[in-house]
């Protein structure tokens, strides 16, 4: 009886015993409850960590500043506010400022057929987050890399209107998200826009400038507002190919309508830096007006009249290469370019002409049984004597048969040499009002 007695008690004083040792070692940490955050909080010099204790230490400090965000917001009702509340939640009437620091180009194609150009590249921007602010002394780190833009506040930024964005199948994609210690928050824009070209310069081909322009605004859910640091557009010179075409981006501005919707302007201007389809078109003009402007050096009207003939026919060839390279893209431009142009006003006077030579060889053959008048006679000597190079001893229109009468034959010499001073100052009225049609047209 003594011995149960003594059993009883002794198990109960063991079970009393083991229940205060589990209370206190219940209180004590075990190698499994150790907190790592604290841990590598407490660490002064963070280059030592390795990578996967750094990217502990990051998410330590984002579910921190993420739970003090969800404690201040507490009274709005979020959920996940870091993410779903904007930096401006409790003061909603001063807009967020989105920065845009850069803007690189890395590819570009152009169709100039239908003018419209689609873009890809990046841009730099940030904003301030105050919520994503921490002491950098408690955490020794300078810097929050952000995994997934699920985890913070972003803005939304569509091209032109959503709408249109959708249409032209337009994409901005975010990427590289970091957060410094005073709030600042940088970020990457990847990008591929699309848009339509203005060609008013379309009258200088093949030397016209393209101008493309290119919108961004933000969502219309968003009290967003853009500023620039005034830098122009760059390129990426690891990626960026010109393709035969010189580039130049204007500085990105900001518009402001009365919508209060701020937008994000920024163009490029393109050229071809490339000289072959210039020499393709200029050439063939530049040789046909060459061989018209000699023509009257030829002599004989009639040699005349065969030269401007093929002239016209080298012409209406060049004609048929404009056709294939200038118009397909007359679709779409309104104006006719300056080079087509002077084509049309060199086969027109040189139809002219044609026409001014056949009739004033047509009237010189026919037979007159009277003289000239005698200022016409005096002054087809002069000017004959003047435009030596227009005649020759070879200058006779046609080899007439000799007459029994010599006065006859005398009065038809007369008449001729009176319609090769007339063809003569024709032809070279005609070349100085080519040559200024060239200067004004050119």
């Amino acid at each position: 009886m003594i011995c149960i007695l003594f059993l009883t008690g002794f198990l109960a004083i063991a079970a009393q015993s083991v229940e205060e040792t589990g209370k206190i070692t219940g209180n004590l940490p075990s190698i499994h409850s150790l907190n790592s955050c604290q841990y590598l909080q407490n660490i002064s010099d963070v280059e030592t960590l390795d990578r996967h204790q750094y990217n502990i230490l990051e998410q330590c400090l984002y579910y921190y500043l993420a739970g003090e965000a969800q404690r201040k917001a507490g009274r709005f009702g979020g959920i996940r506010a870091i993410v779903t509340l904007s930096p401006n939640s409790e003061s909603k009437s001063i807009p967020v400022t989105i920065n845009f620091h850069q803007i690189t180009l890395q590819h570009f194609e152009l169709n100039e057929f239908t003018k419209d150009i689609t873009i890809q590249g990046y841009m730099a921007v940030s904003w301030i987050d105050k919520r994503l602010s921490w002491n950098e002394n408690d955490w020794n780190l300078k810097k929050l890399s952000i995994n997934s833009i699920a985890h913070v506040w972003v803005p939304l930024i569509t091209a032109q209107t959503y709408e249109t964005a959708l249409r032209n199948g337009d994409l901005l994609e975010m990427r590289k998200i970091e957060a410094n210690s005073n709030g600042t928050v940088n970020a990457i824009i990847n990008f591929s826009l699309r848009t339509f070209c203005d060609d008013a310069d379309f009258q200088n081909f093949p030397d016209d400038v393209y101008r493309c322009c290119f919108q961004l605004e933000p969502h219309i859910n968003q009290n967003v507002e853009f500023t620039t640091n005034g830098r122009p557009i760059f390129t990426d010179p690891r990626y960026f190919r010109d393709y035969g075409w010189l580039l130049s981006g204007t500085v990105p501005v900001i518009q402001n309508y009365a919508t209060s919707i701020t937008q994000l302007v920024f163009c490029m201007n393109l050229q071809r830096s490339t000289n072959s389809v210039r020499i393709e078109l200029t050439l063939p003009t530049t040789i046909t007006s060459l061989l018209f402007l000699i023509t009257p050096l030829f002599g004989k009207i009639q040699l005349q009249i065969f030269t401007k003939l093929f002239v016209l026919f080298l012409q209406f060839l060049a004609l048929q290469l404009f056709s294939n390279r200038i118009a397909p893209h007359l679709g779409s431009a309104a104006a006719t370019p300056k080079l087509l142009k002077f084509h049309e006003y060199a086969m027109m006077i040189n139809t002219m002409s044609i026409l001014i030579s056949v009739i004033l060889w047509m009237l010189a053959r026919i037979r007159r049984r009277l003289p000239p008048w005698a200022w016409l006679i005096q002054l087809s000597q002069i000017v004959n004597g003047l435009l030596c190079a227009f005649n020759s001893s070879e200058l006779a229109i046609t080899e007439l048969p000799l007459e029994k009468v010599e006065t006859t034959s005398s009065y038809q010499s007369d008449w001729a040499n009176a319609f090769n001073a007339i063809h003569s100052v024709a032809v070279g009225t005609i070349s100085i009002v080519f040559i200024l049609g060239y200067i004004i047209i050119l």
